[in-house]
């Protein structure tokens, strides 16, 4: 049963981590390229609600949630699915944690840069 769980909770954060990473590059190209719901304030407002999340976070040494939920439902888990272990891979890096800090400054200036530049709808 936890081993359902995990996974949900592993794929979901997947999720969110594909979903604010791919923004990075498509609203670029999709304000270019005139795609409507790049241009959509609450898809935007998501993306940015998410990366500032992340970003503070990271600032305050608080653990995602997201992993918190996994690593706690993982002691309960005896055995690892082909997915979970490479969706783990991915989404956790062993880099120091100003690394991270760095990075997610970066993207989150690179997220406030994009509503200036490529401005939601109003």
């Amino acid at each position: 049963m936890y081993t359902y769980i995990t996974d949900f909770i592993l794929i979901l954060h997947f999720s969110i981590v594909i979903f604010i990473t791919s923004l990075f590059f498509l609203i670029p190209i999709g304000y270019k390229l005139n795609w409507s719901w790049i241009r959509r304030k609450s898809v935007r407002s998501i993306h940015l609600l998410l990366i500032a999340i992340v970003t503070f976070e990271t600032i305050l040494g608080i653990a995602c949630p997201l992993t918190f939920l996994e690593n706690y439902l993982l002691e309960k888990v005896e055995t690892e699915l082909f997915l979970s272990f490479w969706l783990k891979k991915i989404i956790y890096w062993d880099f120091p944690s100003t690394f991270f800090i760095s990075l997610y400054l970066v993207c989150f200036a690179w997220t406030i840069a994009m509503w200036v530049f490529f401005p939601p709808k109003r």
